[in-house]
């Protein structure tokens, strides 16, 4: 996997995306209010459809392979709400 190129980008919406096809990867900028280990786990999310596109058993096993507690992190994400 080439290294995607990442920006930064005002969403209201979603904490990032990712282009596969482009290698690209942008990530909200609401992330910069967010504690760092709920960022991490966005980039490692996004960065983990660079293999699989979906939300698959297999693209979460992915994350778990480098990030053992994403499930805490995402569910800090998804409780604080630190989109605006």
């Amino acid at each position: 996997i080439s290294r995607p190129k990442i920006s930064l980008k005002y969403m209201t919406t979603r904490w990032g995306s990712c282009n596969k096809v482009k290698g690209k990867i942008n990530l909200s900028t609401a992330l910069l209010h967010a504690p760092i280990y709920c960022a991490e786990y966005v980039i490692v999310h996004e960065l983990a459809h660079l293999i699989e596109m979906n939300h698959s058993k297999k693209f979460y096993s992915i994350i778990e392979s480098v990030m053992p507690d994403y499930k805490n992190r995402r569910a800090l994400l998804k409780k604080n709400d630190y989109i605006y």
